[in-house]
C-alpha cells in the first residue's frame, strides 16, 4: 500500500498580503500536482494533516471548486481538522464547518480521537488514526494525543496529528511538543501539521517522526522564502519507505513572496532605534513605564 502526506493548504478566497500571485489559483494548482503525483506513484490513499481550509466560514463557491477538484480524481482522503477548519479551536464546531460537510457528504474521510481504522494489503495489516487540533492540545505535558497504541495484530500503524510538534524547542510562552516527548507511542509513524516550516524527517527506534511543512507559504519570513513545498511518499509494501518530493509548480519564495512591507518596517524600527539612541546622547533623562500611571 502506497500513501501520500500533505498539509495546512489553507485554501481562502483572498489573497494573503504577503504573496504576490494570485493564491487562489496558485493553490488550487498545487493541489492538482499533489493529485497528479498521487497518481503517478500509484498512491492508494492521501492523508491531510489539517488546515485544509483557511477559516472554518469558507465560501460555498471555493469549496465547490474544491469538490471538483478532488473528483476529478476520485482518490480517497483522509485528514485530521486544524485549527482553522473550526470555529474557536473546538472541534465540537466541525459539523457546522464547511469541512464537516464535506466529511458528512463521504468527500473526506475525518479520523476521529479514538477511531482506529484497518487496511489490509497482502499480508500486512495498517492501523490508522489521527487527533483534530484542539486548544491546549500541546499544553497536556503526557502528551495524550500524539501518543496511540498499537493494536497487536497490526504491522504498520499511522498516526496523524495537528500540533506543534517540533525537533528541537521553540520560543518561550509558546506551548510545543518535542519528538523526545512522545518516544513511548507505538506508532511506526507519526505525521504532524500545523508547525509550517516543518522539519526533516527523523527516525528514532525505528519510529518515523515527520512533518513537510505548509504545502503554501503565507508569510514573509526568511524560512518562508527558502523554504520549497513538499508532500511525503510512503510505500508500506515492504518494509517503510519514506520519500520526499518538491513540487514542480512553486515558485521560489522571492518570486511569489513579498518582503516590501517587512523591510519598510525593518527600516521605521532602525530610524527610532537611531532616534532614541541620539536623544540619550545629549545628556541624562530619567524615564517611567506608563503602565504605571494610576488613574
Amino acid at each position: 500500500m502506497r500513501m501520500l502526506f500533505f498539509t495546512d493548504t489553507h485554501v481562502r478566497g483572498t489573497n494573503p498580503q504577503n504573496r504576490k500571485d494570485n493564491f487562489v489559483e496558485t493553490v488550487f494548482l498545487k493541489i492538482e500536482e499533489v493529485f497528479d503525483i498521487a497518481k503517478k506513484n500509484n498512491v492508494d490513499i492521501l492523508l491531510h494533516g489539517g488546515d485544509i481550509f483557511d477559516r472554518p466560514d469558507i465560501a460555498p463557491s471555493l469549496v465547490r471548486d474544491f469538490i471538483i477538484l478532488i473528483d476529478k480524481y476520485s482518490l480517497p482522503i483522509y485528514a485530521v481538522a486544524g485549527n482553522h477548519d473550526m470555529f474557536g479551536q473546538n472541534p465540537d464546531t466541525l459539523n457546522r464547518t464547511m469541512l464537516g460537510l464535506l466529511d458528512g457528504a463521504g468527500l473526506i474521510k475525518l479520523l476521529r480521537p479514538g477511531e482506529k481504522l484497518f487496511f489490509k494489503e497482502g499480508n500486512k495489516i495498517i492501523q490508522l488514526t489521527g487527533q483534530h487540533y484542539f486548544y491546549g492540545i500541546d499544553s497536556d505535558s503526557s502528551k495524550k494525543s500524539y501518543v496511540v497504541k498499537k493494536d497487536p495484530d497490526v504491522d504498520i500503524a499511522i498516526h496523524i496529528v495537528h500540533g506543534m510538534l517540533l525537533e528541537k524547542p521553540f520560543f518561550e510562552g509558546m506551548a510545543y511538543t518535542l519528538i523526545e516527548d512522545i518516544l513511548d507511542t507505538e506508532a511506526d509513524i507519526t505525521l504532524s501539521g500545523h508547525y509550517h516550516s516543518g522539519f526533516a524527517t527523523k527516525r528514532i527506534d525505528n519510529k518515523y517522526f515527520i512533518n513537510p511543512g505548509s504545502l503554501v507559504r503565507i508569510n514573509n519570513s526568511v524560512n518562508e522564502l527558502l523554504r520549497m513545498p513538499k508532500v511525503i511518499l510512503l510505500d508500506l509494501e515492504d518494509e517503510i519507505k519514506i520519500k520526499e518530493h518538491y513540487l514542480e509548480m512553486a515558485l521560489p519564495g522571492e518570486d511569489v513572496l513579498d518582503r516590501t512591507k517587512l523591510e519598510t518596517l525593518a527600516f521605521r524600527e532602525r530610524k527610532l532605534s537611531e532616534f532614541i539612541q541620539s536623544v540619550y546622547s545629549t545628556g541624562n533623562y530619567e524615564t517611567f513605564d506608563i503602565n504605571n500611571i494610576k488613574t
